[in-house]
């Protein structure tokens, strides 16, 4: 018998060995995926010097983190160099050869700007969702909302691109930030900019009735709710700007590091700046000193403001109007500062004498040289006076912005918000011949909005030049998302109109035809129960039975007088009557149904609609059109539906200057990014400006002596543009077709421009005109 055990089959050992792999070995120091340098960066220290190279393991001396400065400074306005001039033929080249400064580059995980860039785009999708914007003012606390937000994202921006190394004080920092984006997502419901200036909240008028003076609930509520985000706003904004210099003094308090964001960093980075600078012997850059001491300024304006909005002063109107002031002051203060940081060269340095901390200032400017045998001069690695070094992190402001861009145009304002739009007024019965236009011209303009940001004269390069220019080309977003958030809300709006009214329009009609061919009369009994129109109405959200026994009550004054004793007079009054209340209550369906499960109607309109359905005297004289003609706008139905859409007339009148707005801002930017190095550049810079002038002056539609959505044909000519505009149901259209043209317009330039890139290298045999139109250019033999 076989005592010895079973042996595994190789298969199976072989197995075992892939599956178990290095379970028992160790660490490889030398290898060639980068595991070794994956672990090195995961353990992070707690702070880190962003002017020193990052300690990883590497041998000493070792020069990985260290690039040229040169290439990264480089600013393509300058004159180009003719092809046949060499700077390195020059003696004076090979003098600043020698102060070539290096940038120490500090590479950072890539989820942490990713996670924070999507906390700020979601705190903005909770502004959107949540925010009303149905009035003027709604849209004005909105923007300042905006504004303050967007800064606290772009200081941080510019800070990470500068100064942000792979540590965890910079993890907790951004910690931190998001929980404050949080506090301000929280708080946009109770936003309004002029609570306790022009009116209270919870009121229409300004009431100066303290909280304990108040006996409504829901007034106490909105008081609440209002006083209470405007202190998580001054609290969280003043908080933010701490904690941007919270790297600064290692001895801070728990609570004084929490209160210190912002500041805190920039603190850190003068007081890690300082010790280099006394190792080297060097005089730290006076762009280092700016935000650590100039950020006091604002500071103590945003804290100010915190403890202003927390006392009672802050209910009082001066207080009210005080704190905005503070607000402002202090972020254009920041702004400032910031400027005329990235302004500042590394090679300026601070108030102090460079003699004080060992090296002339005048020293630098002049390596000592040595001749070498053929008489040039030269200057010897170990002469070569030390500069400072700068600081660069992985931190690319290009693809930060694009990807807020792509989220702002697919997040609520954009695709989200307009799908959500769509649902709805596809689900309604009926609709107009112009929705599906309407439709197109939304996925036009959505889409034309992002081919333009990211194909244009620009895409795909990083900004060139001074660190002021890249700075001015990020703060030129702000406008332009801003534009695009207004512009795609105003879409939306405008869409839900022309669907309201066209669809309207649709329905009455037919309504008017199906009860003339139904022949409908009061006493039969089975009129109540007529098929064609009872799916009719309930398509519409309206019980045709409950209609028609309304219709019959009023008529017989509840069964008081029989229908054979009914004046033709009285007849014809109480059908107009009942006529003109169920297509207002038709009108309130659609509305209801196109602006979604969220959608409710202001208290005082349905004030209005209870007065309409339950006083005979309003629709009485709009059935008999009593009016004088002049007072057109007195009518009860017409009044109540412009009221009931009277954001989204508002919006027809300036939706074209924030297209506009989007067009100047993109030009702008793509001029700003880097100088335009064709004529064919050019042309699609200037036509983008162009086409945004050209939007803005169809603000001219607004010009009219009657600003009424209803006149009579004969008054056609004295109304606004706009209303005619709006009917005609050209709104979106109009828009579409701009956009449309822009890309027409570039896509020519483009063709123009490969055209005579392939007549520069012989590739086209024929005429420009002909080959246009010709297949598309190969680069790798000639056209023909």
């Amino acid at each position: 018998m076989n005592t010895q055990p079973p042996t595994e089959s190789p298969d199976r050992n072989e197995e075992n060995k892939r599956l178990f792999g290095g379970f028992f070995t160790d660490v490889d120091p030398d290898d060639k995926d980068g595991l070794t340098v994956q672990r090195l960066q995961q353990w992070r220290p707690f702070w880190q010097n962003p002017f020193v190279d990052p300690d990883l393991g590497n041998s000493p001396g070792s020069d990985l983190s260290r690039v040229s400065i040169a290439d990264v400074m480089a600013d393509d306005e300058k004159v180009l160099e003719k092809p046949n001039m060499s700077r390195g033929d020059t003696g004076l080249s090979k003098q600043s050869s020698a102060l070539n400064s290096s940038a120490v580059v500090h590479a950072g995980p890539t989820w942490v700007n990713l996670f924070y860039d999507l906390a700020w785009t979601a705190w903005f999708a909770s502004v959107t969702q949540n925010g009303q914007l149905d009035a003027p003012w709604d849209t004005v606390s909105y923007i300042a909302f905006f504004l303050a937000v967007w800064w606290l994202w772009a200081s941080q921006t510019l800070y990470s691109v500068h100064f942000y190394t792979n540590d965890w004080v910079h993890l907790l920092s951004i910690f931190v930030q998001l929980v404050i984006f949080g506090l301000l997502a929280a708080t946009t419901q109770g936003y309004n900019v002029i609570s306790y200036i022009l009116r209270s909240p919870g009121a229409d008028t300004l009431d100066p009735m303290t909280i304990d003076q108040m006996l409504d609930p829901k007034r106490y509520q909105a008081d609440r709710v209002a006083s209470y985000s405007l202190e998580v706003i001054a609290f969280s904004l003043a908080l933010s700007r701490h904690v941007s210099s919270i790297r600064t003094r290692r001895s801070f308090a728990h609570t004084e590091v929490f209160s210190a964001v912002l500041w805190f960093q920039h603190i850190l980075v003068y007081v890690f700046a300082h010790s280099v600078a006394k190792e080297k012997g060097l005089a730290i850059p006076q762009k280092l000193c700016v935000l650590p001491f100039g950020l006091v300024i604002s500071n103590a304006l945003f804290w100010g403001c915190a403890g202003l909005t927390h006392s009672a002063k802050g209910k009082t109107v001066l207080g009210a109007k005080l704190k905005f002031v503070l607000w402002g002051v202090g972020l254009v203060v920041e702004v400032v500062l910031h400027a005329y940081m990235e302004w500042l060269d590394w090679e300026k340095t601070s108030f102090k004498s460079a003699n004080q901390v060992g090296v002339s200032q005048d020293a630098t400017t002049q390596p000592k040289l040595l001749k070498n045998s053929l008489g040039t001069s030269q200057s010897t690695p170990a002469e070569q006076i030390q500069s400072w070094p700068i600081p660069r992190t992985n931190v690319n402001l290009r693809e930060r912005l694009e990807g807020i861009t792509t989220v702002i145009i697919g997040e609520a304002s954009g695709l989200n918000g307009i799908a959500g739009t769509l649902y709805s007024i596809i689900s309604a019965p009926g609709l107009g011949g112009p929705v599906p236009a309407n439709m197109a011209c939304t996925a036009f303009i959505v889409y034309f909005l992002a081919y333009f940001y990211f194909e244009g004269p620009t895409s795909r390069r990083d900004p060139k030049g001074s660190e002021v220019r890249k700075m001015w080309w990020m703060m030129l977003h702000l406008p332009f998302l801003l534009g695009i958030i207004l512009l795609l809300l105003g879409v939306k709006n405008q869409f839900i109109m022309t669907s309201c009214l066209s669809t309207a329009e649709k329905t009455f009609l037919q309504f008017d035809q199906i009860m003339g061919d139904e022949m409908i009369a009061l006493e039969d009994p089975t009129s109540a129960s007529n098929l064609p129109i009872k799916n009719f109405m309930l398509k519409r959200g309206i019980t045709w039975a409950e209609e028609f026994n309304k219709l019959k009550a009023s008529v017989t004054d509840n069964g008081t007088i029989p229908l054979a004793n009914v004046t033709s007079s009285k007849l014809e009054n109480d059908v107009g009557i009942w006529y003109m209340r169920i297509s207002l209550r038709i009108i309130e369906q659609y509305y209801m149904t196109f602006m979604g499960k969220n959608a409710k109607i202001d208290p005082s309109i349905e004030t209005m609609m209870k007065n309409y359905y339950v006083n005979d005297t309003v629709p009485l004289m709009d059935w008999n059109e009593v009016y004088e003609p002049a007072s057109l706008y007195h009518y009860g139905y017409e009044s109540i539906i412009s009221n009931l859409l009277k954001t989204h007339l508002q919006g027809a009148r300036y939706i074209v200057a924030l297209a506009g707005a989007i067009f100047i801002s993109l030009g702008v930017m793509n001029r700003i990014h880097s100088k335009p190095r064709d004529r064919f550049q050019w042309g699609i810079v200037i036509s983008r400006i162009s086409m945004g002038v050209a939007l803005i002056i169809l603000l001219l539609l607004n010009v009219g002596s009657i600003q009424w959505l209803w006149v009579w044909d004969y008054e056609e000519s004295k109304q606004a543009g706009v209303f005619r505009w709006v009917w005609a149901w050209m709104v979106l259209p109009t828009l579409a077709i701009a956009f449309a043209t822009e890309f027409i317009i570039e896509t020519v330039l483009l063709r123009c421009a490969g055209l005579a890139i392939a007549h520069k290298r012989d590739l086209v045999k024929t005429s420009l005109w002909r080959a246009f139109f010709n297949k598309p250019l190969s680069w790798s033999k000639s056209a023909k």
